[in-house]
């Protein structure tokens, strides 16, 4: 069998380096399409699903959104709230990196971090 990490123990370290990130709440490795390849969640009742589909959906309208004004698509997204922010960050050509980050966290520190991950990662796979 050898040595060689299964793709699902791969987005699994992928995913502890990202919630070792100071201010990171929750975060999930998704498929374009909402597949959870890995994930970090405090409450993992359904809402892991959920969160993974909902943000590959935010993605591809924002995606959608750029090509109506003839831009180029989005590397990232953020979604900022009272309590949180979501970001979403593509991880290679299929997949994205989604998270919830603390608000009182600085979001660009946190955005950088997890963009580099997500490059590695993309790279990895």
């Amino acid at each position: 069998m050898g040595d060689h990490p299964s793709v699902g123990e791969k987005a699994q370290s992928y995913i502890d380096e990202v919630k070792s990130i100071d201010g990171i709440i929750a975060c999930a490795l998704v498929s374009q399409d909402g597949f959870v390849m890995g994930k970090y969640f405090r409450d993992d009742g359904h809402a892991p699903s959920l969160f993974a589909a909902m943000s590959a959906t935010i993605l591809a309208s924002a995606e959608a959104a750029a090509s109506a004004i003839h831009i180029s698509s989005p590397s990232s997204v953020i979604v900022t709230t009272a309590e949180a922010a979501i970001l979403v960050v593509y991880a290679g050509s299929e997949q994205l990196i989604t998270a919830v980050v603390e608000k009182s966290a600085d979001i660009s520190a946190i955005c950088e971090q997890i963009a580099a991950i997500a490059a590695r990662f993309g790279e990895d796979m």
